[in-house]
Parts: structure tokens; C-alpha cells; sequence
């Protein structure tokens, strides 16, 4: 068993599990991009001793700012989640929960020649999802909703900006956060959509940052640029569960875009909070084409870190069917 001191990680993703499945949503957003550190800050000889600890908390400079007012509130809520986890521990006590922001590197030392900087994903992007943002005319808003939910199970965090945009913010920073920080777009294409000048910008902006984009046919074909893309078109039988399957087919298996569709479904699979849900994320899973050292290696501790998938029946037996078909015996 881990000494106290290194089970930082996994309080803090128990946390983030609980914080999620209550609807604490800009909590659990917190946690899932945070590196967590439990910091000995004294002891105490009192009954049979205690030793104290501060749980620190780093998040990207982005999340750090957009936290402003909130910080203390979630940093008390957390603490008071971390402290139900630890009840039982004894010996140990978690006195404060600090948030803080990741040093930023010095730009002396950055490299000129350096090309595009990470940009931590927004709040609105749920934690550990494959990000798709969804550009459509506003007549397709309802059709775009519902695509974006059926998705949800395929662990694609879909934006459509009339659904993910507070109206407290500038809508168009967010939408161009959103559109830096995608991993896939897919456009509906319908005859409005050539007119709208919003539209075509957001599919430039897309193909000029080299990601995946994937038009819909809804009764007009591809233009322009979008023209060299092979269109799904929608039958009239189609329900949007089945269209939500068609987008995952695409992005699981094209070349711009499974490597992080993998790094969304072993989260997925890590967080399994029921055998069927474990079960149903490997089949998923079976669908990646191929993974990175990292991928499976982080595939194969779900196994020590997640009962739900430790006793799923034949999910241990599947992750060494996929460790043996990859060639990456030594993954563990």
C-alpha cells in the first residue's frame, strides 16, 4: 500500500468522481486538470500522534483565472471531500485544501523557434473528453443539441455554442477558445450554410490548424475547401444515436484524430463507476487502431487502480488481448 504522502492522485481522482456524480460540474472540472501534492506541515503527540498535511493543488494558469471568486468556496468544498475520504485513515489529518496556478516557464528559456503553445482546454470542455465542436446554422441549433448528447456515451464533449456559452461571456473569446482548443470539428451542412460567413470561418479555422473535420450532408453537399472531405450523409431512417455512432466510427479510426479519441476512452475506462460501465468502454476501446506507450501503460493500471474494471468479467483478459495485439508486452 501507498505511504499517505503519495496518494495525493488518487484522493484527488475519488474526489473528482464524487464531486462529478453530485453536480459540483466547475469542481470536478478543477480536480481532472489539477496535479495534486500532499505537503507534511507538522504533528501532533496527541493520541498515539498525528501527523498534518496540506493537499496542494495545481491547475493550468487558465483554469487559476477563471476561478477568481470561487477559489476559496471550492478549495473548502474539496477539503471537505478529501476529509470523508481520509475519516478512517489514522494517524493523518488534512488540514487545508490549497489551489494554485502553475509557474509559467521564462521566457528566456523558451525556444524562438517553438511552434504552437498547449492552451489548457476551457471550463465549458467536459475533463478527460474527446473535444468536438459542432458548427452549424442557427436553424439546426435543436439538431446540434441533440447530436452533442448522444455522443456523451462515447465519452465526445461536443460544443455548440448555443448550449456552452454563459451569457455573461464574450461569445465570440469563447468560441474562439473553443475552436483553439478542439480535437475534431464536424459541420451540418445545410443550403444556409455556404451564406453564413461564421459558419465557414469556423471550418477554415479548423482545416488551418490541421484537425479533423467531418461535414454532415443535410441537404446541400460541401464546399469550398470542404469539398476534399468525405461527407457522411445522414439517411431519413438515421436516428441521431445512429449518427452519434457514425462520428465515433470516423474519429476512433482516422489517422488526425485517435490518438486522442484513445487517451479519452482509457480515461473513460478509469473511471468506471460500474462493471457494465467498464465492459462497455473496452468494447469501445477495441475500436483504436493503435495507442502509444503512455496509453497502455495508463490501460493497464486501470486494472490495480479501478475495482469496477479489476472484477469486470473479461475486461483484464481484453486489456492483455489489446497489450498482445499492439506488440507492447511491457507496457506495465
Amino acid at each position: 500500500m501507498l505511504e499517505f504522502r503519495d496518494r495525493a492522485g488518487q484522493l484527488v481522482r475519488t474526489a473528482q468522481q464524487i464531486a462529478s456524480l453530485r453536480g459540483a460540474v466547475q469542481e470536478a472540472a478543477v480536480l481532472a486538470q489539477s496535479s495534486a501534492t500532499l505537503i507534511e506541515t507538522g504533528y501532533d503527540n496527541w493520541n498515539n500522534g498525528i501527523t498534518f498535511y496540506t493537499l496542494t493543488i495545481e491547475v493550468p494558469i487558465s483554469v487559476y483565472a477563471e476561478l477568481d471568486e470561487t477559489r476559496t468556496s471550492i478549495e473548502k468544498s474539496i477539503h471537505r471531500r478529501v476529509s470523508e475520504l481520509t475519516r478512517t485513515e489514522a494517524g493523518v489529518s488534512i488540514t487545508e485544501v490549497v489551489i494554485s496556478p502553475e509557474l509559467a516557464d521564462d521566457v528566456s528559456s523558451n525556444d524562438e523557434t517553438s511552434g504552437e503553445q498547449a492552451e489548457a482546454p476551457p471550463l465549458f470542455w467536459a475533463p478527460g473528453h474527446f473535444r468536438l465542436f459542432i458548427t452549424h446554422v442557427s436553424a439546426m441549433k435543436n439538431a446540434a443539441h441533440s447530436v452533442k448528447v448522444a455522443l456523451a456515451p462515447y465519452q465526445i464533449a461536443g460544443f455548440v455554442a448555443h448550449d456552452d456559452i454563459e451569457p455573461t461571456k464574450e461569445w465570440q473569446a469563447e468560441i474562439e477558445s473553443a475552436l483553439r482548443t478542439m480535437d475534431t470539428l464536424i459541420a451540418i451542412i445545410t443550403p444556409e450554410f455556404m451564406e453564413s460567413k461564421w459558419c465557414n470561418q469556423e471550418v477554415g479555422i479548423a482545416i488551418g490548424r490541421g484537425k479533423l473535420v467531418v461535414p454532415i450532408r443535410v441537404g446541400a453537399d460541401p464546399h469550398g475547401f470542404l469539398g476534399k472531405y468525405q461527407a457522411l450523409t445522414i439517411e431519413k431512417s438515421a436516428t441521431v444515436n445512429d449518427i452519434a455512432r457514425e462520428i465515433f466510427d470516423i474519429v476512433v479510426k482516422h489517422h488526425q484524430s485517435y490518438a486522442r479519441m484513445a487517451d479519452a476512452l482509457v480515461e473513460r475506462l478509469a473511471q468506471s463507476s460500474s462493471f457494465d460501465m467498464a465492459k462497455r468502454t473496452m468494447t469501445l476501446i477495441e475500436q483504436v487502431p493503435n495507442m502509444n506507450h503512455d496509453q497502455v501503460a495508463r490501460l493497464v493500471r486501470t486494472i490495480d487502480e479501478n475495482l469496477q474494471v479489476e472484477k469486470a468479467f473479461g475486461v483484464p483478459e481484453r486489456i492483455k488481448s489489446i497489450i498482445g495485439r499492439l506488440g507492447q508486452p511491457d507496457a506495465s
